[in-house]
């Protein structure tokens, strides 16, 4: 049985993968009643209000509250815990040593999964605690592949990563947005300009996908002193490439900042 602490959007997401996989062996509470309420009845799934039932009904336990919210979770629940459930915790910023301490067990593994595992294309990074065991590593890694691609990592990358694959999605989005905006204000209706711009993303990823690295494609493009070189150049003159590596690198030292308040 896998537990859910947690009903919210991660949740669901993470739920309406594991159907075919997991059928009805799935429990979720949360203190919402109409969330529960709705999960039941779109998933078929068990629900309860009480945190400590879905720890003596499971065997891994995915801890989905907010980070805010794990020190009242954990409090409730440590009595249950034993070294025989699996915890996850997909709570951002929320260190396994914390974890440990607090639930007093070895088998925890943190997962940072992000956004577009909403629509079955979500990116999942795993760092389990020193001396997991590998089958217990291979049911986390199975239940996050059932929403997208998942990476084992040490979890002293885990800052660099919510930083390029859970801030991204919101990078790529301002990016879309962007060149959207630049195509209404040339003459192009709003959901013309947003087709163009989606369909272009989705195959260029595609393209780098099958092997093409970035510079190849840029290369492929790219005809000298033609429209693409110019609109290159406009781009390096802004520093894009720069504004996007700050982005980037100022999201991990917030999520340092974050982390670091345990």
């Amino acid at each position: 049985m896998i537990g859910f602490i947690g009903g919210g959007n991660m949740s669901e997401a993470i739920i309406n993968g594991l159907l075919g996989a997991s059928g009805d062996k799935i429990v979720v509470s949360d203190k919402r009643k109409e969330r529960l309420d709705y999960l039941k009845k779109e998933y078929r799934v068990r629900t309860t209000a009480d945190n400590r039932e879905v720890v003596s009904a499971s065997d891994v336990i995915i801890l989905a509250v907010k980070p805010e919210d794990i020190g009242d979770v954990t409090a409730e629940i440590m009595d249950g815990v034993t070294d025989g459930h699996l915890v996850v915790s997909i709570a951002a910023g929320i260190k396994l040593a914390y974890l440990s301490g607090r639930l007093k067990i070895k088998r925890l593994i943190r997962v940072m999964p992000n956004t577009p595992a909403f629509a079955g294309e979500g990116m999942s990074v795993v760092s389990p605690k020193g001396g997991i065991k590998k089958k217990d590593l291979k049911t986390v890694v199975d239940i996050f592949r059932t929403v997208g691609e998942v990476l084992v990592l040490s979890e002293d990358k885990m800052d660099a990563v919510t930083a390029v694959s859970g801030s991204g999605p919101a990078f790529f989005a301002y990016f879309v947005e962007s060149m959207a905006e630049a195509g209404v204000r040339m003459g192009l209706s709003a959901p013309d300009a947003l087709f163009l711009t989606l369909q272009t993303a989705s195959g260029t990823i595609k393209m780098l996908r099958e092997g093409r690295t970035p510079a190849e494609l840029k290369q492929m493009v790219t005809s000298p002193g033609g429209t693409t070189a110019e609109g290159l150049y406009s781009l390096e003159r802004n520093s894009l490439k720069a504004a996007v590596k700050e982005a980037v690198e100022a999201a991990a030292r917030r999520a340092e900042e974050l982390s670091g308040r345990q």
